[in-house]
This record gives C-alpha cells, structure tokens and sequence, in this order.
C-alpha cells in the first residue's frame, strides 16, 4: 500500500480486532500513517495486483542502502523486527545468486603440484634433486582454470551461512524454501572452497572485479550484510504474535538524492538539517522589533530553515525539496507561502537570495521539466517548479547503476540552472 490508499480486509471480527490492536501497538511513532475506519462512500478499486512481498521489501532496504547522508531511513519495529530484517538479506542474496550461478566464469589461477611430468615452471632445487636422487617427480608451478575463485568463495561462504543459520520459527515460515534454496546453489559451487566468515568479509571488501566480472557486482552487496550479521531471537522467545511494521521515509531519501546531486553540481552548497542551519545560512523572524527598541532580534526555530542554498553563476539560490507530485501551475498555499518568506527572509553569507526552487519528483517514466513564476507583487523574485527524477527500482540494483543516476540527476540540475540565469538575466537587462 502507499499513501492516500485504502484497503478493504475481509476476516473474522475477532481477526480484525486482534489486527488492529497489533498494528496500534507496534506503530505507535507512525500512528499518523495508517487509519481503521469505514471505507470511503465511493472509493476507487482497483484489483490487488499479485506480486512478492519479499521483492518490495528488498526494494526498500536497497532505498535506504543507498541514502546514507544521515542515519537510514528504514526502520523496523516490533519484537521480531531484527529477525526479518536478517530474512530480507538471505532472500536478496538468493535472487541475486540465482540469477548469475549459471554465468560464473572460471579464471586462471597459478598452482604448485610435485608432478611425474613436468610443465610449466620448474622448481631449480626440485629439479636438481630429481636428478641426483633419480627420482621422477619434479616441483611444477602452472596456470589452470579453476571455479574456485575467491569471488565464488565470499558466494559460498555467504550462501552456506544463509542454510545454517537459524530463525525464529514464525519468521522462517514467512520464507519455507529459503535454506533450501541455499543448499541448491552450494551444489552447483561444489568446486569452490568454503572460507570462514571472516576471511570471506575480508575478500569481499578487497576484492577488485574485472570488466567481465562486474555483473556479480550486486551479489557482493548482498553477501556482505549476510557475512557481517547473525541471526536473533527475541528475548521473549518466539512464540509471541506480534505485527511488523515496516516504515520507510521516502521523503527523507529524496531529500539525500538531490543533497548529493547539488553537491556534485554547486561546490558552494550549503544544506539545512532539521536541527539546525547550513553553514551561513540565515533566515531571521519576518517581524522584529522597532529598530530604536534594545530588545535583539528574534530568530525562528530550527524547523524554519530551507533545505538547500548555494550559488549559481554569482546568483544565490534557496531551494526546498517536497516528496509529493505536482500537477498544478502553483504550490499548494502552504509551500508558497514558506517560499514566499524564504524569498525574502533567507541569505547565504549575508548575501540575500535571488531565486527559489521548489524541487518535485516526477511520476515513474515522466521526463525533467521546469516553471517559472514570479513573485507578487512586484514580480521581480523568480519561483522555479523544477521536476525530477525519482530513482527506479533499475537504479538501485548496484553501486554504478546508482552513482550513474546521481551523475544524470546533477547534469539535468546543472541544465535547468543555464536556464535560471539566461531568464533571469534577459529580465533584469529588459
């Protein structure tokens, strides 16, 4: 489900009230999120399409693996929150492994055997001992092509902590053929050494691929999390029922998203948290005392500040990033006034703003575009309603495919801004 959506749940009475008094008590900090009520008077159906929970999931955490600007994002809640969390990483390995088993490439790797018939390079102290001793076995050091190789030996070593470790019994039954699953792929890997967990971690994290070996890219993503962790329980045992409450906060991931791209388009960037200002950003109280009064000034609070300022071609920029579509020629009236005071309350190094972005991402396959308004009434302030892309499911697979849409995202910023001054300057000439 996603927001502003409602679904209708057929069941016993005695299961929806034990439903709803789960989901009240695990979602306690996300109460806001999720109403029980009546449906609507004429709500707008539409047939529940099948697909697999556990791929959504791993959507998610791959959402908040990507955006580590601040702490992640996703979180879990409730007595077994840990132990589905370790579920969703063995079954992301296992998508992923079983997918690419069937491309693993065998590679030349040197060995050292005592053979009866030499090849390769020959020891000088063996040999001249198989001379004086007669003895017909020489020390030959040579390459051979070999499956085991130390990128399937993190797999191996991933998948086989995947079919030993042990879950909670009511979350491994979310996930029945998992380990079994894992078994399978350790058969096709029979060749392949199995190392401990921790020299395999160290592979991993050493470990360069080649050209042609970039496609398990991902897969080394996934064993890492499985390599690092172990499987919980809870204190309480396993055998209290309690709801999962997955919770992620997309508006906090796209407001990473474009703190990465601007940072890559404007050195200059300066980025407000949600405790406190960027680095000389200023936003004063819009009414302060008469000037002749001794009281200082006042200053808002430290939710009052805009997401982002920097400058662009000399000309200081505020821009505030909103998680919601925008169809409309105008924000909504609690965005256009917070721009509207931004426009002439905020400054960056005392130097006062010259244009605002509000930055909206655009709907799955919808292409950047950008609107000016102006400010009333003197209409000598621009407000730029800038759309952008939203990271696709394509985009987080992988570390390139992610640094790649980071890359694109600066670009299209970066072109828009040619825009903003080109506009703004033709105005200010006329």
């Amino acid at each position: 489900m996603y927001e502003t959506e409602f679904s209708a749940l057929s069941t016993t009475a005695s299961a929806m009230g034990a439903l709803a008094t789960s989901l009240a008590d695990v979602g306690r900090s996300q109460a806001d999120l999720l109403g029980l009520g009546a449906p609507p008077e004429d709500p707008v159906l539409a047939a529940a399409v099948p697909d697999d929970p556990f791929r959504n999931l791993i959507d998610l955490m791959l959402l908040a693996e990507r955006g580590r600007l601040t702490t992640s994002p996703l979180e879990f809640e409730g007595a077994f929150a840990p132990s589905l969390l370790r579920l969703i990483t063995h079954e992301r390995l296992l998508q992923v492994v079983e997918s690419l088993i069937f491309r693993a490439r065998p590679r030349y790797a040197e060995q050292t055997e005592v053979l009866e018939l030499p090849r390769g390079r020959l020891s000088e102290r063996s040999l001249l001992f198989s001379i004086a001793t007669g003895t017909p076995r020489v020390e030959s050091s040579f390459d051979e092509l070999t499956m085991d190789t130390p990128l399937l030996q993190v797999v191996a070593s991933a998948l086989r902590v995947v079919a030993s470790e042990r879950l909670p019994r009511k979350i491994a039954a979310l996930r029945p053929g998992l380990q079994a699953r894992a078994v399978h792929l350790l058969r096709y890997l029979s060749g392949v050494s199995l190392v401990s967990r921790e020299r395999a971690l160290l592979t991993a994290e050493r470990l360069w691929l080649n050209p042609l070996d970039r496609i398990w890219e991902p897969a080394m993503e996934a064993a890492m999390p499985v390599l690092r962790g172990h499987a919980v329980t809870p204190e309480n045992g396993s055998d209290d029922s309690e709801s999962l409450l997955v919770h992620i906060s997309t508006e906090k991931f796209w407001e990473q998203c474009l703190e990465l791209a601007l940072a890559s388009a404007f050195p200059s960037l300066a980025v407000s948290r949600s405790t406190q200002a960027g680095e000389g950003v200023s936003v004063p109280a819009p009414w302060a005392p008469p000037a002749t009064a001794a009281s200082q000034l006042p200053e808002l609070g430290a939710d009052a500040f805009p997401d982002f300022m920097f400058r662009s071609s000399r000309r200081v920029v505020v821009a505030d990033a909103k998680y919601k579509l925008h169809a409309g020629g105008a924000p909504n009236s609690d965005d256009g006034y917070q721009l509207f005071a931004y426009s002439h309350l905020a400054s960056l190094g005392g130097q006062a703003s010259d244009l605002a972005l509000v930055l909206y991402p655009t709907r799955c396959g919808g292409s950047p575009q950008q609107l000016k308004l102006e400010r009333l009434r003197d209409r000598d302030y621009p407000l730029w309603l800038v759309r952008l892309p939203f990271p696709t499911r394509g985009d987080l697979q992988r570390q390139g495919s992610w640094s790649a849409f980071l890359a694109q995202l600066a670009q299209t910023i970066r072109y828009f801004s040619t825009e903003w001054v080109e506009r703004d300057g033709g105005a200010s000439a006329a």
